[in-house]
């Protein structure tokens, strides 16, 4: 194979398969001279600024999992093991806040975050293990459904994973499968930017002088004259040895050039600079603590915008990715950011919103408390309407005017603790249950997809799969009654009865694997 073969076959595969690698494969410098890559971009106080202000805003916010009401309203959803998983600890070494900066980090400057999903005792997701996506790869098979291919540090063989397996937050996207490499785009902005910071470095770094020649009246060797040179830099260049006494040979002269930044607008370049990067992450110049173009009185409604249109898209890219890639039941469950820390302005707008919801019977005391991170008191949760300041329930189509009835009621005693709901909680144990189940039952599908023509392999896959069912879903299955050792043959039994009816019949396996999650749909008896 030739050598110009070689190279259209791996731009083709590069091509193909994802985008990440650009600037690692490229490696070419900037118009401004400066090597720009992810990592390097992170050099540049600019991008350091927006990188953390994005990422932080987004890993300080509460993220829960919620539930849907029949009524329209929704609950926290804290007796599903996932909520525990994205709202305290995703694994056993990152807290939720590290979790989600680490990812939202790789979005901005990757374009792509990717995330392990393993299972284990609290359910289908277990733990969320971070990969970094300069070592993984994404093709798009033939189906539709996507393939993962990554290369650990220390090994130089791939480790394969389905889409089932992977949490996978995309930025902006050219083919839908991997997200454009954020700082490849802007990578003429973050240059300029960071070329500046280099010349003014240098600039004080030689003491807040552009240059220097020395003028000899007589000729001397190339060599005399280089270690003449590197003498003078080693004795004079640096702040540390400025306004040292020079003595120079005899026939030999000093001059210097005359120029300066303010020449050359520096300042203002610089701000320029840095208004660029902002403008391509999409961050407030002030944000990144350029305060010349902004008041006191604007910096409350810049806040606002920097939550609607730059954090938000965010907010809703990771709300959607972990609703498709962790969340099996997404017509009753949701992912959800609070951003009502952030939307609440100063004390006095605060104050006036809280008393007009007060006032309108919207809100209780409790409900009001709670916003503000206080405790509920006694009798707090009962509202008010704005007539006598009586209660809300009070108006009846029997008593239309509020007032109270002369009936003197006995007072009511203490209130008796409700019985917990086995039914509810039954109910809980079958979600986790079936959405454990339908996980597996995804990962067998892509396995028998893949050795459909290997009957010893597809045996051997069948197998572990009954065995991944006994142990991951074995505390799932505690609750429900059910035996997971029977239940784990009986699966097994089903699916080489439905491959070996598949096999009689000539019927596509595709067909049958189509549906193949249904299964885990179970009747809840």
């Amino acid at each position: 194979m030739s050598e110009d073969a070689s190279v259209e076959d791996i731009v083709e595969m590069r091509s193909a398969v994802s985008r990440v690698f650009e600037e690692i494969v490229e490696q070419r410098r900037t118009t401004a001279g400066v090597y720009v890559s992810p990592e390097s971009s992170l050099q540049c106080d600019a991008v350091l600024a927006c990188v953390r202000v994005k990422a932080e805003s987004l890993a300080s916010l509460p993220l829960n999992i919620y539930r849907k009401l029949p009524d329209g309203g929704k609950e926290l959803a804290d007796d599903l093991p996932l909520q525990e998983v994205l709202a305290v600890r995703p694994n056993g070494w990152m807290t939720s806040f590290e979790f989600r900066e680490l990812l939202h980090s790789w979005v901005l400057l990757w374009g792509n975050a990717y995330a392990l999903i393993k299972a284990g005792r609290r359910g289908a997701v277990d733990e969320l293990i971070p990969l970094h996506p300069s070592r993984m790869t994404v093709k798009r098979l033939e189906n539709g459904r996507l393939r993962y291919y990554y290369r650990e540090a220390d090994r130089p063989i791939e480790t394969e994973y389905s889409q089932d397996e992977i949490l996978h937050i995309r930025w902006l996207s050219q083919d839908g499968v991997t997200g454009y490499v954020a700082t490849s785009l802007s990578r003429d902005a973050i240059a300029l930017a960071r070329a500046m910071e280099l010349h003014s470095s240098a600039y004080f770094g030689n003491n807040a002088r552009s240059g220097s020649v020395i003028e000899t009246d007589q000729p001397h060797k190339p060599e005399a004259l280089q270690r003449f040179r590197q003498q003078w830099e080693d004795m004079h260049r640096g702040p540390e040895k400025a306004y040292k006494t020079a003595v120079l040979p005899h026939g030999m002269h000093l001059k210097e050039f005359k120029s300066s930044n303010s020449e050359d607008e520096l300042l203002a370049m610089r701000r320029f600079a840095v208004e660029s990067v902002a403008r391509a992450m999409r961050v407030p110049v002030y944000m990144i603590g350029d305060l010349t173009k902004s008041s006191y009185s604007s910096v409350e409604q810049q806040g606002r915008d920097f939550v609607t249109f730059s954090l938000m898209p965010d907010l809703r890219r990771w709300e959607a990715a972990i609703r498709r890639d962790l969340i099996v039941d997404d017509g009753q469950y949701f992912a959800s950011f609070d951003v009502t820390a952030l939307m609440a302005g100063d004390y006095q707008a605060r104050s006036e919103w809280a008393r007009t919801m007060f006032n309108l019977g919207v809100l209780s005391v409790n409900e009001i408390r709670a916003s503000e991170g206080l405790n509920p008191i006694e009798g707090g949760e009962r509202r008010f309407v704005q007539v006598n300041m009586q209660l809300l329930d009070a108006f009846t189509q029997e008593n239309p005017t509020g007032q109270p009835s002369t009936t003197t009621e006995q007072p009511a005693g203490p209130a008796e603790p409700m019985p917990e709901d086995p039914e509810a909680q039954r109910s809980t144990a079958s979600i986790i249950f079936r959405q454990s189940l339908r996980k597996i039952a995804s990962v067998e599908a892509d396995g028998i997809a893949e050795r459909r023509n290997k009957p010893a392999k597809l045996k051997a896959w069948i197998e572990s799969i009954a065995e991944r069912i006994r142990v991951e879903l074995r505390d799932a299955a505690e609750p429900l009654g059910v035996d997971i050792d029977v239940f784990a043959e009986n699966w097994m039994t089903k699916s080489n009865e439905l491959l070996l009816e598949c096999h009689r019949s000539g019927s596509p396996y595709e067909e049958v694997l189509a549906s193949w999650t249904n299964r885990a749909n179970l009747n809840d008896d």
